[in-house]
């Protein structure tokens, strides 16, 4: 299969800017891939990125060289960053490309990663970034209602956060994301109020992560790192840091499924320092990729998968990022795997409703859009 055409598609949705991209073999296969944006000026960048770029680099190849082609395209554009814009052009290819090889074998991208290795799998509510304590405490309460077995907000504020873990039972693994807005002289001043919060793991805590690889274990506060790196090989020197209790691999900003692939592997290799229930993963997605990603990590033993209702979220400090997983998107996975969540799925569609319906907007998740659909609502 030769690779004929490549083209970029951008698309605005409200506030979001979405890239995404379509690959066409000259035998008539048909691929589509995404990449991580927020704003319009990102989309514009990597449009190009892809067009004029990478595109070139795989016009007239076979499609079926994913690694080959995936690695040709960092080595080529390695002075340009191995992390950033390139990688994350470069992931919406690779992702088309195995959309094609899905395809071409008539299976699903997840039946080309392997079987489940879990039968139970609990559901994490991730909030947005709201910066008050009222609406922190009230959407806690909200998700908290609906049964679901975790908690993660995205907040700085140290205050904000103890009202958070406040109103999360102990009982509930409980997430703090951070966004790299602290430095490691601020967590270590209040690193007895940080302790307190009994967290699952601290993700993105300080600026610069490079902190992380010459500071030792902080006792009661596991630290998570990832979704910013561009390779495996990144990954692999955090890995070796006593600070990082949890990796947390993305597959837009990794450059695509072939790196994530590795960096699945590379978990594996980390797994007997680092406990698998310590592990998570992040997911950003448009075309339903990233459940196949899910999929891949649930065989090595991963149980703790970011996702959003009706795909909402993204990073919380770059307006109109591309929202993570949906929810719904998973929980079908779930039930279709026999893994219990906890997470009644016509439950999870009120929320649906009533999130779309305030943001007046369908909801991303493809589950959600066809099951709303199936009930009669208009705006599915």
């Amino acid at each position: 299969m030769i690779i004929d055409r490549i083209e970029p598609i951008a698309l605005r949705i409200g506030t979001l800017s979405l890239v995404l991209c379509r690959v066409t073999t000259k035998s008539g296969l048909v691929g589509y891939g995404e990449c991580l944006c927020n704003r319009p000026p990102m989309q514009q960048a990597l449009v190009a990125t892809i067009r004029d770029a990478i595109a070139p680099v795989y016009l007239g190849q076979s499609a079926e060289d994913r690694e080959g082609l995936n690695l040709t395209a960092r080595r080529r554009f390695a002075s340009f960053g191995r992390a950033g814009t390139v990688t994350n052009a470069l992931a919406a290819i690779d992702i088309a490309l195995w959309d094609i090889a899905g395809k071409a074998t008539a299976k699903s991208v997840s039946a080309l990663l392997g079987g489940a290795k879990r039968t139970r799998l609990p559901v994490m509510a991730s909030l947005d970034k709201y910066d008050d304590k009222a609406r922190v405490r009230a959407r806690l309460e909200q998700a908290l209602a609906t049964g679901v077995k975790a908690a993660k907000v995205h907040e700085a504020p140290l205050d904000v956060i103890e009202e958070a873990r406040r109103t999360v039972p102990k009982t509930i693994p409980f997430v703090a994301d951070s966004n790299n807005a602290h430095t490691l002289a601020a967590i270590k001043k209040d690193e007895a109020r940080w302790r307190a919060l009994d967290l699952l793991f601290f993700e993105d805590p300080f600026w610069p992560p490079e902190d992380l690889l010459t500071m030792g274990k902080m006792a009661g506060v596991p630290i998570g790192m990832g979704a910013d790196f561009g390779s495996t090989e990144q990954m692999a020197v955090y890995a070796k840091a006593p600070s990082i209790a949890v990796l947390q691999p993305d597959v837009c900003m990794l450059g695509g499924l072939t790196e994530a692939r590795k960096a699945v592997a590379m978990i594996e290799a980390v797994a007997a320092r680092i406990p698998r229930e310590s592990l998570a993963v992040h997911f950003h997605d448009t075309y339903g990729m990233a459940v196949a990603n899910i999929h891949a990590a649930l065989q090595r033993g991963v149980a703790v998968v970011d996702s959003a209702v009706a795909g909402l979220g993204g990073c919380p400090y770059a307006k109109g990022a591309t929202g993570n997983v949906a929810t719904e998107d998973v929980v079908y996975l779930l039930d279709g795997l026999g893994i219990a969540s906890g997470v009644a799925l016509d439950r999870l569609l009120d929320a649906t409703r009533f999130i779309s319906g305030v943001l007046a907007r369908p909801p991303a998740s493809r589950v959600a859009r066809a099951l709303l659909a199936r009930d009669g609502d208009s705006d599915a």
